[in-house]
């Protein structure tokens, strides 16, 4: 098919893809709606419902035993963390600036190794069993050892930590074995959210329940049906939230969304096309549109212990045979070449001209290199890829798919159902290939150890270099942020040109249509709908 009329095809094609992309947007606001400093009200009212619909649900609301968006963007209305990012019209959507949350304040010993947090005066919830009672540093204690010996991520953001101790009842002290230059970062990480003792106790069943300390208390939870919050009327900050409610609904069918939002039933929406963009504003002319570079990417991955993905070889036509800049102009409208760090990231990742000299399209390579390793005719395989962020990215596997079968490579997609896709095939590396998208990982370390190390706690690519893991080690404690900087960038050289697995993709544009009405919405790149504490309707 030629790839012009392929380009077209895709676009028409277009889906969905999960409600969480419409969280993705910044402050930047379209000059096709109205502003809010120059429509509306100026002074925040209170009231009102925020609603806000998904085509998925989470499997359960537990925070440490799972890593999926989707419970962890609904655990942003109930909890807290130690502390946070920065949010608000003076933050980017990307910029990474840690600011208090639950800590007022913080101190760091002269040789790196201690962090002393000191809690400001917050209550939880007022419901069984804490009943509006006082946070306490034991709250934080009991928080982080629960992630420390539970296997996963989260415990692995936490693995240079030597002791917790509640100094007193509103200073906790953390002790490292080292110094670790990611550390304040990874209390920000959006993994981190602080419990109650009595949740950590069995007394709460974090499955179907959450109780924090956060802007919204959960009602009810209806799975794959609805989740309801009020406000939290004992909230540290005063006079917030704005809003009464919000309910988070599951619609998985897109058309049944964009009407939803078309007749005013929801109060964004995320993960459409141009073309449903622009029919959008031919029927609601006064929405505004917010624009961000997405906090992640698209990946194709390999096993590493299956034929024939061991070879260097065989990875590099892979990656060579993929047309990045075609795809992500026609399944997302724009974006660019990502690379083993995201974009997102700024500074952090490689310059975009080096991303795409290392990660370029070059089919006629890409069959030599087929041919060198022994398969100059290809070879067939299996592709999977998950349907529960929406349609979107099952496109990017077709796209995939056909481009790979350009240079002689048979990949048979199958697509599997989200839960079973993030808790069965993908960690336990029961695939051949497969497509996905990346966590909204916040800090170079997650996006390079966590991956890539031998013991990397998301290494589900069977993934062993010993030299990457010495660099991998070795860049965690520079605490010089110019030194490290380069260091990261010599890692990410190394691993396109010495791993390529998991192969970056595209990191594209999002675009998220808002109701006129809704006022100082500054989402951040990571998880959580806790911004919506500063939300208000102005109407």
């Amino acid at each position: 098919m030629d790839k012009k009329l392929r380009s077209i095809i895709y676009v028409l094609m277009l889906g969905l893809l999960a409600l969480v992309i419409s969280a993705c947007s910044s402050d930047k606001t379209s000059d096709e709606g109205p502003d809010d400093k120059n429509e509306g009200s100026t002074a925040p009212k209170s009231g009102g419902t925020y609603t806000i619909l998904t085509p998925a649900d989470p499997d359960m609301l537990d925070p440490h035993r799972q890593s999926s968006i989707y419970t962890h963007m609904l655990a942003g209305l109930v909890y807290n963390k130690l502390v946070t990012y920065e949010t608000g019209p003076n933050a980017a959507y990307t910029d990474y600036n840690v600011v208090p949350d639950l800590a007022e304040r913080w101190e760091i010993s002269d040789d790196g190794k201690s962090y002393t947090f000191y809690l400001r005066e917050a209550y939880w919830h007022d419901a069984d069993p804490v009943n509006g009672r006082k946070l306490t540093a034991e709250d934080v204690v009991a928080t982080m050892e629960r992630i420390i010996n539970l296997p996963g991520h989260q415990a692995a953001l936490l693995s240079v930590v030597e002791s917790i101790v509640a100094q007193d009842e509103q200073t906790v002290v953390f002790t490292l074995k080292q110094p670790f230059a990611p550390f304040l970062n990874f209390m920000a990480n959006h993994f981190m959210w602080i419990l109650p003792k009595e949740a950590i106790d069995g007394q709460i069943d974090l499955a179907i329940d959450a109780i924090g300390t956060g802007p919204f208390v959960l009602e009810k939870w209806e799975d794959n049906v609805q989740a309801t919050y009020k406000k939290n009327q004992n909230y540290y900050e005063e006079g917030k939230p704005y809003l009464d409610e919000i309910i988070y609904k599951v619609v998985p069918e897109q058309g049944s969304r964009i009407a939803a939002f078309r007749t005013g039933q929801a109060d964004s929406i995320g993960g459409l096309s141009p073309e449903e963009i622009a029919q959008l504003q031919k029927t609601n002319p006064n929405i505004r549109i917010f624009e961000a570079l997405f906090a992640t990417q698209e990946q194709l991955y390999m096993n590493m212990k299956r034929e024939p993905f061991t070879d260097i070889r065989v990875r590099k036509a892979i990656s060579m045979a993929v047309d990045r800049k075609s795809m992500v102009k026609a399944i997302y409208g724009g974006g660019e070449t990502s690379g083993p760090v995201n974009p997102s990231l700024g500074d952090w990742a490689l310059p975009l001209e080096e991303r795409e000299e290392l990660l370029s399209f070059n089919p006629e390579e890409a069959k030599k290199l087929l041919a060198e390793a022994g398969y100059p005719n290809g070879f067939d395989t299996t592709m999977i890829v998950t349907n529960g962020y929406g349609e979107q990215l099952v496109r990017v596997a077709q796209w995939v798919a056909e481009d790979l079968r350009n240079v002689g490579i048979n990949a048979k997609i199958e697509v599997i159902e989200y839960a079973a896709y993030f808790s069965e095939k993908w960690p336990n590396v029961d695939y051949d290939m497969g497509v996905g998208y990346q966590t909204y990982f916040q800090e170079p370390d997650e996006w390079l150890r966590t991956q890539l190390h031998t013991n990397g706690s998301r290494n589900w690519y069977n993934i062993s270099d010993p030299e990457l893991d010495k660099m991998l080690d070795e860049q965690r404690t520079i605490m010089d942020v110019e030194e490290r900087k380069k260091y990261v960038y010599d890692i990410q050289r190394y691993v396109l040109e010495n791993v390529v697995n998991p192969i970056p993709i595209t990191t594209y544009y999002t675009k998220t249509p808002i109701q006129p009405y809704v006022r100082d919405s500054y989402p951040h790149a990571s998880y959580g709908y806790g911004y919506l504490k500063d939300i208000w309707l102005d109407k």
